[in-house]
């Protein structure tokens, strides 16, 4: 089992180590602790370091009591030591990846690949956070170019989920592969560069930007109009100017040098750009007073009194706008047209990194690709005029000559191959949406998972969703709400009964060997795909420390549609032989609705999961099951064979508390009249004749049913109620989800508790139910 304590770890722990303790540096080492890993950090001051963790300390602190818990933050800062001595760093046994984060120097960043190279093990892969720099230059220095990767983060990583990696010239598939392994379990959405590119993708877009709100500036304009024209033009709460102010200036200046660098004329971003990114004076001036500067926060470029100041001209904001969209526009089709990236893979990049709403083909679509065009070569003659080059991409004066929209396809659902073809990985990845489920969700995990199985190489299907903090968040709300307020219910209930086929008929219940990873929060339909898994005879289901499961339809006026209050208490039952456990504990997580699970020991002990990992070993468990099924002669592993696998495992044997919990929950959803019993406790109309701290608690589930829309809760109970009988008289669940769906699951949604809890939902109220109690 793993050791969850609190004990300060030691330098044979490190998995990952960070060179440079910066704001970077820190913000990556506290981005991977988050996530499990075990991490140091090293620089060449003990000054800084000790900054670092001051740094990191003020972040988790915002975060108590919002993001995490006293417990969280303390196991968070004891997965992160410090040090300013290399060898101590870099020889440690469990060491895998080094990435650096230093100054924006080749010169040093060639040193400090050096000094990794002489003395880490030949096995461990290092990679380089450079915004500008050649990522081949480094590779040289070692004696192992082969492990030698570029992995970009994004200002500030444990915030930002935006991440692209590549391969040097030298670089192995298998490093790459590890890149982005380690992006992916340090809860980034990982975007992969297909060449090796100073600046990738995003940065030769955002420096653009930068480099255009400068030129702007040295034009004459005023700060508020150009702050507002860049936000204006790609829907952003903060404008380049201000950008550069909070990321640094040092940085997009070292960019701007490196990207203009003539000294090679055949370095792919000097050829395609020539003298576009050349420093302007204005920026040369204020870095000058930025080295000089005692109190180096005090040199920006936007005041506190022009953050004041609101925009007069609004024609010269338009102006400006299309300014800002030529520039972007033009290099975003360079990085497609160059090879570097896909539309989709840009459109996704630019929405996590950059926390766009729209990527920018989404946007020149909106615009109109004449009127894009236009704005590229108005924005040329500016360039051609003042001796300075600028890109039009052939891709884009082509496509403006069909006068066309661009055609792509930005998917929710990725398939890949893995371990020879033998295993699919099928990963649901929406983070815009904290990947929701709607019609083209499910038709796509329908088409993945019959190419699976259509498929005789694989042998294992894996599935998983983006490594956001919601593994699924449930069904697309304001879609409901949509139909709801046309009086579309038969387009609800048929999607209802599609999205049932696809989970029950394609993705479980057939097929091959399947392996499920729940890792996060799971709210609703989200919640219902896990249970389906966890139902299915051939389904491993992985869950993790931060899986917890919600179900929060009754909140919302309705009641989960996807089989959720049949297939609860089924898996409560088979797991634990306990008939009235298995009822009571299905209506106090639905009818109580949005009541969270206490941990992810109570996931497993009723039934829903068979082992519990710590969430940044997930993917490592997975490929171990997979291997094992494989080496079965493709079937699925029983409990003996999979108890047998040395995996790092979870303590999963709930606490005390945890087994008193479901006691005292089994004795109050057992009560007699229970609808009017738990709203008679809510209200204090009746008393409780239970302990105290046991009182207190389930008051507040009392109150937490009453909260709920009465029809909602009253259909549920009903329903989980019946359902668990008829299950225990023999009747099929495919006869019972049928009866949910043709007698209940309109009549539910055309009840106004339905559009004024989904409504309450996305306003971000409390619903306002009408209470006329159903009893």
């Amino acid at each position: 089992m793993v050791n969850k304590k609190t004990e300060k770890i030691s330098w044979d722990d490190v998995e990952i180590l960070f060179i440079g303790a910066g704001i970077m540096g820190a913000s990556l080492a506290q981005a991977y602790a988050q996530n499990g890993f075990n991490v140091g950090l090293l620089d060449v001051s003990e000054e800084i370091i000790k900054n670092a963790f001051k740094t990191i300390d003020s972040e988790l602190s915002a975060a108590k009591g919002v993001i995490f818990s006293e417990a969280q933050i303390e196991q968070i800062k004891s997965r992160i030591i410090g040090t300013t001595n290399y060898e101590k760093a870099c020889t440690g046994k469990n060491l895998k990846l080094v990435v650096e984060a230093a100054t924006e120097r080749i010169d040093i960043k060639k040193e400090i690949f050096k000094k990794l190279d002489k003395l880490c093990s030949p096995g461990v892969v290092f990679a380089t956070n450079s915004s500008s720099l050649d990522t081949n230059i480094l590779a040289k220095v070692t004696n192992r170019p082969d492990k030698v990767v570029w992995m970009h983060y994004f200002y500030l990583p444990h915030k930002n989920r935006g991440g692209e990696y590549a391969g040097t010239d030298t670089a192995s598939e298998e490093s790459i592969r590890i890149a982005e392994k380690y992006m992916k379990l340090g809860g980034k959405i990982p975007i992969r560069i297909w060449k090796s590119r100073k600046g990738g993708a995003a940065d030769i877009i955002f420096v653009a930007l930068l480099l255009e709100a400068v030129r702007m500036l040295e034009e004459g304009y005023d700060i508020t109009s150009i702050e507002e024209a860049g936000k204006k033009a790609y829907n952003i709460p903060v404008g380049f100017l201000a950008l550069m102010d909070y990321t640094g200036l040092p940085v997009g200046f070292a960019s701007l040098k490196s990207f203009s660098d003539d000294t090679n004329p055949e370095d792919p971003v000097y050829k395609a750009y020539k003298n576009f990114y050349t420093p302007p004076e204005k920026y040369k001036e204020i870095i000058k007073k930025y080295e000089v500067a005692k109190d180096k926060s005090k040199i920006k470029w936007v005041s506190e009194e022009d953050l004041k100041k609101e925009p007069e001209d609004i024609e010269l904001i338009n102006k400006l706008c299309e300014r800002f969209w030529a520039v972007g526009f033009a290099t975003s089709v360079e990085v497609v047209e160059s090879g570097l990236i896909t539309i989709e893979d840009l459109e996704y990049l630019t929405q996590n990194a950059f926390v766009w709403r729209e990527g920018p083909f989404t946007l020149m679509n909106k615009i109109g690709i004449k009127n894009v065009y236009r704005f590229v070569e108005e924005r040329k003659k500016i360039a051609d005029k003042q001796g300075i080059f600028f890109p039009v991409p052939n891709m884009l004066k082509k496509q403006a000559e069909k006068n066309e929209p661009w055609s792509f396809s930005v998917k929710p659902v990725f398939y890949t191959k893995e371990f020879d073809n033998q295993i699919a990985r099928i990963t649901l990845s929406n983070p815009k949406a904290a990947n929701a489920l709607d019609n083209i969700v499910f038709s796509k995990l329908a088409e993945y998972f019959q190419e699976a199985y259509q498929d005789s190489n694989v042998k294992v299907v894996i599935f998983d969703t983006a490594p956001i903090k919601t593994f699924i968040a449930g069904a697309n709300v304001p879609n409901f709400i949509e139909r709801v307020k046309n009086g579309k219910f038969e387009e609800i209930k048929n999607d209802t009964k599609m999205w049932q086929d696809t989970i029950f008929n394609i993705m479980t219940g057939n097929g091959k060997p399947k392996i499920a990873i729940i890792d996060g929060q799971a709210f609703g339909g989200g919640v219902e795909v896990a249970m389906a898994f966890a139902y299915a005879p051939d389904t491993i289901v992985i869950i993790t420390d931060r899986t917890s499961y919600t179900l929060p339809e009754t909140r919302l006026g309705i009641f989960p549609g996807l089989r959720g209050t049949l297939l609860l208490p089924q898996l409560i039952y088979r797991a634990t032989k306990d008939e009235e456990l298995a009822v009571a504990i299905a209506r106090y997580y639905i009818l109580a609705g949005g009541t969270t699970t206490t941990s992810p020991r109570l996931i497993k002990y009723l039934g829903m999961a068979d082992l519990i990992v710590p969430s940044h070993k997930r993917d490592e468990v997975a490929q171990i099951i997979a291997e094992a099924i494989i080496k079965n002669n493709g079937k699925i592993l029983d409990k003996k064979q999979l108890q047998k696998l040395d995996l790092p495992r979870l303590e999963d044997k709930p606490t005390f508390s945890e087994m008193e919990e479901l006691r005292v929950i089994k004795d109050l959803f057992l009560q007699t009249s229970l609808i009017p019993s738990l709203y008679a406790f809510g209200l204090g109309w009746r008393k409780l004749f239970v302990a105290g701290e046991h009182k207190a608690f389930c008051q507040r589930i009392a109150r937490r049913v009453f909260s709920c829309s009465p029809n909602a809760v009253y259909i549920a109970n009903w329903l989980i109620s019946r359902g668990f009988k008829d299950f225990m008289d023999g009747v099929p669940l495919e006869k019972l989800a049928d009866r949910e769906l043709d007698e209940y699951l309109v009549q539910v949604f055309k009840h106004p508790d339905a559009l004024e809890g989904m409504s309450a939902m996305v306003e971000r109220r409390f619903p306002e139910f009408n209470r006329n109690f159903p009893f």
